[in-house]
C-alpha cells in the first residue's frame, strides 16, 4: 500500500512551481506512449488523486488509490497496489506514475501489475533516477518532503524486477536533466543542460521513463507419433480331415 504521508507530500509538491513543470513533462511522456495504444482498459497509479490521462484510444480509464480522497474522480477504485481487483490478463495498459517510489512493496506491486496485463500489454513506469543531480540532493536531504521521501529506485534494479515478473523492457528514456530548482528564472538559466544532454541519452537525468511489455509464451504443437495397435492374431492353420468330416 502507498504510504499515506508520502502521498500527501507529493500532492503538495506537485502544486509548486517545479512540481507543475515536472508534471507537464511527465504527462507528455505518458501521452506519447499512449498514442499508439489501443484496447479497453487503462489502469493508472499515482500519488496524485487525479492523474487523468486524456486523448487516448482506450475505452475505460481506471485510477487506483489506497484510500478514497475528497475530490477524487469518479473512475477511482480503492485497492491495494499489490492486490488489484482485476482478473489476470485483462488490462491493456498499466501506468506507474512514481508509485513504486513511495510504495512499501514495490516488487509485489510490479508483479501484480504484470499479472493483470494482457499478453503483449504495456507497462509504463515513471520514476526518479538516483544517479542524477536529483539523487545527489536526496542524499543530503532530510527525506521528509517530496520528492526526497521517495525511494529513487535505480533503473538497473528495476530492469531485473521486470525480468522476474515476466516483462520485456522495450524502451528506456531519460528526461529532465536540469537541477531541481523551484525558481522558474533559475530553471530557465539551466535550460541549456537539457538541450545538451538529452540528445546524448545519458542515464543521468532526474527522471526516467521505462516501457515494458508482457511476454507471450508460444507453444509449438508437436505432431503425435501414431503407431499401429498391436493386436495378437492367432496363426491360421489348415483344418484336418477329421475336422472337415465333422
Amino acid at each position: 500500500m502507498l504510504d499515506d504521508q508520502s502521498r500527501q507530500f507529493f500532492q503538495n509538491w506537485y502544486k509548486t512551481n517545479l512540481g507543475e513543470s515536472v508534471l507537464q513533462l511527465e504527462r507528455n511522456e505518458v501521452a506519447a506512449e499512449l498514442d499508439s495504444a489501443v484496447g479497453y482498459y487503462l489502469v493508472t497509479q499515482s500519488p496524485l488523486k487525479d492523474f487523468s490521462l486524456r486523448d487516448h484510444r482506450l475505452r475505460e480509464s481506471i485510477l487506483i488509490a489506497p484510500t478514497l480522497e475528497f475530490g477524487a474522480p469518479s473512475n477511482t477504485v480503492v485497492a491495494r497496489a499489490s492486490e488489484l481487483p482485476f482478473e489476470a490478463d485483462g488490462v491493456d495498459v498499466h501506468v506507474f506514475h512514481h508509485t513504486l517510489d513511495i510504495s512499501a512493496t514495490p516488487h509485489d506491486d510490479l508483479r501484480e501489475a504484470a499479472r493483470t496485463l494482457l499478453p503483449s500489454g504495456k507497462l509504463i513506469i515513471i520514476g526518479f533516477n538516483p544517479w542524477s543531480v536529483w539523487g545527489f540532493c536526496r542524499v543530503f536531504s532530510k527525506k521528509v518532503k517530496a520528492p526526497w521521501c521517495g525511494h529513487f529506485i535505480a533503473h538497473q534494479r528495476l530492469e531485473d524486477w521486470l525480468k522476474v515478473a515476466g516483462l520485456t523492457l522495450e524502451t528506456k528514456r531519460f528526461v529532465y536533466y536540469q537541477p531541481p530548482l523551484q525558481s522558474g528564472k533559475w530553471r530557465s538559466r539551466f535550460a541549456w543542460v537539457d538541450r545538451m544532454f538529452k540528445p546524448l541519452k545519458l542515464p543521468f537525468s532526474g527522471i526516467y521513463v521505462m516501457v515494458a511489455t508482457k511476454q507471450v509464451k508460444r507453444f509449438i504443437p508437436l505432431k503425435p507419433r501414431w503407431s499401429g495397435a498391436r493386436v495378437r492374431v492367432p496363426p491360421l492353420t489348415k483344418p484336418t480331415v477329421k475336422e472337415m468330416k465333422e
